[in-house]
């Protein structure tokens, strides 16, 4: 399965462009197979009717604000009353044995966790190949996650439907429930790819790192002829 990880939508993120229903349409016209709403610093899509509607898989998660940088979660129901550290976030994420990953860590406009990813403890992934960050950043971040060992995710960061599924991430196998979607990214089993001009999505390594000196072997091996 292919999954868009990182999708805002306009009702609970103001900085959106697109409702719920129009990422919908995207995902679908775009050829994925399920999409994560990760609109910031609010679950409340999580209780909205027409979620229940799509006939689409769409999973809900959260970008917080930490006062380090941007963060997504995973298989939370709950958000802590206060603006936490990076730290205090991922101790909260794993009390509640969900998925804690750095968002776009190295861009430099927007808010991310950078150089003080070493210096976190309980850390699940790291957001490798994000739509809306330039390569150099990306590449940075895949360097981190690597050397950390951590889990290499990968989203559009979509606010305009145009932009869904622009990056993704490839799950081996059907993911069709949120605890199966926990279980797969903490196996590390998935894999960031992005979609190419003729629509087809392939893995990272083929459309930029290979060019930035970056260490990409362990993915080639991994899907080289799976997608």
């Amino acid at each position: 399965m292919i999954i868009d990880l990182h999708v805002h939508e306009a009702i609970f993120s103001g900085c959106s462009r697109m409702s719920l229903e129009d990422a919908v349409t995207s995902a679908r016209y775009q050829g994925l197979d399920a999409m994560c709403i990760t609109n910031h610093d609010s679950l409340d899509i999580a209780e909205s009717d027409s979620l229940r509607t799509m006939n689409f898989p769409v999973f809900v998660g959260v970008e917080l604000s930490t006062r380090q940088g941007d963060m997504l979660a995973f298989g939370l129901e709950s958000l802590p009353s206060f603006r936490p550290t990076a730290q205090e976030f991922i101790d909260f994420v794993a009390c509640r044995n969900g998925f804690s990953c750095a968002a776009h860590p190295f861009r430099a406009w927007s808010g991310g966790l950078g150089d003080c990813l070493d210096s976190l403890h309980g850390l699940d992934g790291v957001e490798v190949l994000n739509g809306g960050t330039d390569d150099e950043a990306n590449c940075r971040a895949l360097q981190a996650c690597t050397q950390l060992g951590l889990a290499a995710l990968g989203g559009s960061d979509a606010h305009r439907s145009q932009d869904v599924g622009k990056c993704a991430t490839w799950f081996p196998g059907s993911v069709i429930s949120m605890r199966e979607l926990l279980q797969t990214m903490k196996s590390g089993r998935c894999h960031p790819v992005m979609r190419h001009a003729d629509g087809i999505y392939r893995v990272w390594d083929d459309a930029v790192a290979v060019t930035q000196d970056v260490p990409f072997s362990w993915m080639r091996k991994k899907l080289r002829n799976i997608l």
